[in-house]
């Protein structure tokens, strides 16, 4: 009996491990039930910070995709509007081309030596109609520029130039020291 005893025993303690072990993992259930309930009470509620933070985080995102699209959208008109305007160009230069060909062709004048033949004549007072660039030669390279109104007297002259052969500083004349040439059409006899 001893025997029967100290098994029955035995039997108890090893049914008793086994025992504690079912409420443990029964306990566990319970606490996940728990937990599951409350999780879906907050994804029902319609209020909790990581939905409101998935919700800005979605509405951020669609306005880039909306940006992105209008930009797109301008980008293909651009593009189509510059396939047009080239195709236009093109077909104005194509017509521009063809009305040159048909144009009378300018031909530049001849210079003719009675354009650059010296013609001395009596030293004579001359005054500038307006300001004017004086020039150190025929289609030379500019000098200087004087005003209106200023005085100078000459004896050389060409069909176009008049060289200025002295100038009146403070009303007095000085004889040009240096070729010195202006535009007849700027000058006036005083």
């Amino acid at each position: 009996m001893k025997v029967l005893f100290l098994i029955l025993l035995f039997l108890s303690f090893t049914k008793a491990d086994e025992m504690s072990r079912i409420e443990a993992i029964v306990a566990d259930i319970t606490e996940l039930r728990t937990e599951y309930k409350e999780c879906q009470k907050e994804l029902n509620s319609k209020d909790t910070s990581s939905t409101r933070k998935y919700k800005k985080l979605y509405q951020k995102e669609k306005q880039k995709n909306t940006i992105l699209k209008a930009e797109l959208e301008y980008s293909s008109a651009l593009d189509k509007s510059n396939k047009n305007l080239t195709k236009r160009i093109k077909k104005l230069e194509k017509e521009l081309k063809t009305k040159q060909d048909n144009f009378p062709k300018l031909m530049m004048k001849d210079k003719t030596e009675e354009d650059d033949k010296l013609v001395r004549f009596k030293a004579t007072s001359y005054r500038l109609k307006y300001d004017s660039i004086i020039y150190n030669s025929i289609n030379g390279k500019m000098i200087t520029k004087w005003v209106k109104n200023t005085s100078f007297t000459s004896s050389v002259k060409t069909k176009s130039w008049i060289k200025v052969t002295g100038y009146f500083v403070n009303k007095k004349w000085t004889p040009s020291k240096k070729d010195m040439w202006i535009k007849i059409k700027q000058v006036k006899m005083k």
